[in-house]
């Protein structure tokens, strides 16, 4: 049954610890300006819990709602206090025990008031993870965007000039080969006993000696013929399976043979997909079904893309992040952007008219955005996607091309050769004489370039201060690897994380305040 928790406690002498504590402990322990009471006005007093009431049996006289849930505000807080400490759970469970800064932070002021369970703790992290598939909304999401939100009306954030950065952040999976996938997947879609009552005496001595195998020990001393060969038997077998049960049966099998094999309708036939036909998303391990891959600068990565935006209009206010989306691997920078803009300003209750960001941001639907008369702003990027090219493009009104050789600093006038196409003859790296053409796709970026060239400095560099962020967001990750599994947990994590950030800001800007009135 759901129930409101009560957020206007009774002082008791002889239970608070600040009448038990000496005069100096005391006085720092009860301090409205140290981190454990500015996390308890910042986040745990803030948490709207009628957010969470879907997660709850409505109220009803009869015994089969149960009895009423726990503080749902120390519930979030706990969540919240967990990443931004970066322990474990039980860690967290001494800590919210018997620690008192701990238990001021969570609202608990008495030594009588009992902690949540962590069999507790354990049930709202579930059904937030079961609302979210069944219903497609995050409530932990919901809960952080109405915090910000009273922390941004509170501090007078005006939230008009963002910033946003991204940072790929590994899943806790192992790294598998090829064949280790799909043979993991095998493992655990089917078992032996469906495997026993295979009529067919061949293909069932095939999938018990599959079941039997050690995949990893396999690929060690396998050569890549015999590997390319093993794969294509262990296709033909798992095509039995899926052809010998049910359409809605075995949905993780069945993607990852859609993924590494492919089939003929007419023959029936079965043959391995080539490497480098196989998509970055898709299946990078059967334990995290959402994992993604991609390398980025020598580095790879399979799990996920987080993007954080947060404020930085003004100087003597504190910067708020505003949003946290997280993606596959495999998405794109520029993919984050319209929606980043959108949520910072419902949070903020204001129109964003300047964005700072990276060149991996910028995009011809992203540039057509800032553009745009209504929900237009101004683009501040730090670059462009891709190797900056040998030759300058600069095309005039009456349509005339002037092409600039930044190798040789010679200027030449492109010849037309249709609408919206130029060429010049040119030299290639071996000096032969070549013609290089142009389109209106190369005069466009050549023409967000020099933009780019022309913002000022004191502007471009607002944008790096963001990976401040970024590295306190995984400041407790291992090698920029997490302890979970799946997109649901990984966004329940980042926005933690992130909040917990906010709240040290404004903590440490109370701090600031307080040194320049003092």
């Amino acid at each position: 049954m759901f129930k409101k928790s009560n957020k206007t406690k009774q002082f008791d002498m002889f239970n608070s610890p600040s009448g038990l504590l000496c005069d100096r402990e005391s006085r720092q322990y009860d301090d409205s300006t140290a981190w454990h009471n500015k996390f308890y006005t910042e986040v745990t007093a803030r948490v709207d819990e009628s957010i969470f009431k879907p997660l709850y049996t409505e109220g009803r006289s009869d015994k089969r709602d149960g009895r009423p849930n726990a503080s749902i505000s120390m519930l979030v807080a706990m969540c919240i206090l967990k990443e931004g400490s970066g322990c474990s759970d039980e860690q967290l469970y001494e800590q919210c025990r018997y620690n008192l800064l701990y238990r001021r932070a969570l609202g608990m002021i008495g030594l009588d008031e009992q902690c949540p369970s962590i069999q507790t703790y354990y049930v709202f992290r579930r059904r937030l993870c079961q609302y979210e598939e069944e219903k497609g909304i995050n409530l932990f999401d919901k809960c952080f965007k109405q915090i910000t939100k009273e922390q941004v009306i509170d501090y007078k954030i005006s939230g008009t000039t963002v910033r946003m950065d991204s940072k790929l952040i590994s899943s806790n999976i192992g790294w598998y080969s090829r064949y280790e996938v799909i043979h993991a997947t095998f493992l655990k879609e089917y078992s032996k006993e469906e495997a026993l009552q295979v009529e067919d005496q061949m293909m069932r001595e095939q999938l018990l000696q599959f079941l039997e195998e050690d995949a990893k020990r396999t690929v060690y001393k396998t050569d890549s013929g015999s590997i390319n060969q093993r794969l294509h038997t262990l296709g033909v077998a798992i095509d039995y399976i899926l052809t010998h049960c049910r359409q809605e049966e075995k949905h993780l099998l069945r993607r990852v043979f859609s993924e590494q094999y492919e089939k003929d309708e007419d023959t029936q036939t079965v043959t391995v997909r080539e490497k480098k036909l196989i998509s970055a998303k898709s299946l990078q391990n059967p334990h995290d079904e959402d994992a993604q891959y991609r390398g980025k600068n020598g580095k790879k990565t399979k799990g996920y893309s987080t993007n954080i935006t947060e404020t930085t209009d003004e100087e003597d206010k504190p910067n708020i992040i505003t949003d946290v989306s997280i993606k596959g691997a495999g998405a794109a920078d520029n993919d984050f952007l319209e929606d980043a803009i959108k949520n910072t300003a419902e949070v903020t209750g204001n129109k964003v008219t300047a964005v700072h960001a990276d060149g991996a941001y910028q995009s011809e639907e992203n540039r057509k955005l800032a553009a745009d008369e209504e929900q237009g702003f101004e683009f501040i990027a730090n670059g462009i996607q891709g190797k900056p090219p040998r030759f300058e493009l600069n095309l005039s009104g009456d349509g005339v091309l002037e092409v600039t050789d930044k190798n040789t600093g010679e200027i030449t006038i492109a010849q037309p050769v249709k609408d919206g196409q130029w060429k010049i003859k040119t030299t290639d790296k071996n000096g032969n004489l070549v013609w290089r053409y142009f389109t209106t796709e190369h005069i466009e970026k050549a023409r967000t370039r020099q933009e780019i060239k022309s913002i000022p400095y004191e502007k471009r560099r607002k944008r790096n201060n963001v990976e401040a962020t970024i590295f306190q967001y995984c400041f407790h990750t291992r090698n920029n690897k997490t302890r979970y599994r799946g997109l649901f947990k990984h966004t329940l994590q980042a926005i933690a994380r992130c909040a917990w950030i906010n709240m040290r800001r404004l903590f440490l800007f109370g701090l600031q305040k307080q040194l320049q009135i003092g």
